[in-house]
């Protein structure tokens, strides 16, 4: 019984002089001057540094305004506490008992009673 998979003996191909030339010919080769490689290398590098720079300037102009909206919401907490304080006092100020009791103490007004009210 054999094994299911056909095996064939490797033999590496043989490269011609012709596809030797063409290879490369296709083969895309950076022929630059020292010169101007170290002028894109050292450009390169300040783009990175520059980058950088600028990416931590933006973070830190964003961790600013993070600490402006923190202590915004604060001052935005406080200011509706002191609304509901408010609120709470206008409604005590402005409830029925309240003003018939100051009407009786400083203009001498009662509500009427019963029999002082006819209809007609």
């Amino acid at each position: 019984m054999g094994p299911n998979v056909s095996a064939r003996i490797y033999r590496p191909r043989q490269m011609g002089p012709l596809q030797e030339e063409r290879s490369l010919k296709w083969g895309f080769r950076w022929h630059l001057l020292s010169t101007l490689r170290r002028f894109l290398v050292i450009s390169c590098l300040v783009a990175l540094v520059v980058g950088l720079l600028v990416t931590q300037f933006f973070y830190g102009q964003m961790m600013d305004l993070r600490v402006q909206a923190e202590q915004l919401r604060g001052v935005n907490a406080q200011t509706y506490n002191q609304n509901v304080t408010l609120l709470a006092q206008r409604a005590r100020l402005i409830s029925k008992d309240r003003i018939v009791a100051l009407a009786a103490v400083k203009l001498d007004l009662y509500e009427p009673g019963q029999r002082q009210v006819r209809r007609m």
